[in-house]
């Protein structure tokens, strides 16, 4: 679809000032800047819920690899709990064996800058499905738009956007067109989405901890500082940080300053 559709002055505005305001957030705080992202595009869209999904493709996958290579790799809700990271994960295993459908229909636009509303890319017989019962209508979820953005030619950022009412209360094609301007120009803050996870330069994602102490690291905290802060001992936060700088392929605090600079 074209995300050049002239928007409302009030739709403008709203997007000019999320962009303001994710521009005025520190390396540090990326995972606030995400939350406030995904609560600002639910008011744009008039959704209920959100989350960003982060996919990269394998080096080494095999050729008769129904995803091509593809795997989700983190989720983070805005609105979710420990149930739904479970289904996340269980999901994540299977879909290496039997992907679904919905899947599939992204997989095969990668590369591109895209949105699309879920009645876009799954035939009508799939609302029946076993799947969308487990993922979707058992959490009450009625419908779901999708913006995604491609990242590098290995990484891929989707962001859901969804609605828990009457079945009839569906997303328009103009709830997805202001999503989709609103993140046409963020291709900067997911390569640090992406960073703040560890998944540009490495395929293993960072634990919740490694994330914390990464983004003190990104301050211009020492690491006893840190430590204290994170309730550690100085040894324990420098296994961290080693085990940070193994994982993005650094060596120092210099070159990890330079990545996010770089990126």
């Amino acid at each position: 679809m074209p995300y050049d559709t002239p928007l409302t002055l009030s739709a403008t505005d709203e997007i000019y000032s999320l962009w303001d305001r994710l521009a005025h957030f520190p390396a540090s705080e990326t995972e606030a800047a995400l939350l406030h992202l995904l609560e600002a595009l639910c008011r744009i869209s008039d959704a209920d819920n959100a989350y960003w999904l982060g996919a990269i493709r394998l080096a080494d996958c095999a050729p008769e690899d129904p995803m091509m290579g593809w795997r989700p790799r983190v989720i983070r809700y805005l609105n979710g709990h420990d149930e739904r990271m479970k289904l996340f994960l269980q999901l994540s295993r299977e879909s290496e064996r039997r992907p679904d459908s919905s899947m599939l229909a992204q997989i095969r636009k990668a590369g591109e800058f895209r949105g699309a509303l879920k009645r876009e890319l799954v035939p009508e017989e799939w609302f029946e499905s076993e799947y969308n019962q487990r993922v979707n209508l058992s959490w009450g979820i009625t419908d779901t738009l999708f913006v995604t953005t491609p990242v590098n030619e290995d990484c891929e950022a989707y962001i859901a956007l969804q609605r828990k009412r009457d079945a009839e209360d569906l997303f328009t094609r103009d709830d997805l067109q202001r999503a989709a301007s609103a993140l046409r120009g963020l291709i900067w803050f997911q390569r640090r989405v992406f960073l703040s996870y560890g998944l540009v330069v490495s395929e293993t994602p960072l634990t919740p901890v490694e994330r914390k102490v990464l983004g003190l690291l990104l301050t211009d905290k020492p690491e006893k500082l840190i430590a204290a802060e994170m309730d550690q001992t100085p040894a324990t936060t420098h296994s961290y940080v080693r085990d940070i700088y193994r994982k993005l392929g650094v060596k120092s605090r210099a070159a990890l300053a330079a990545i996010w600079l770089g990126h």
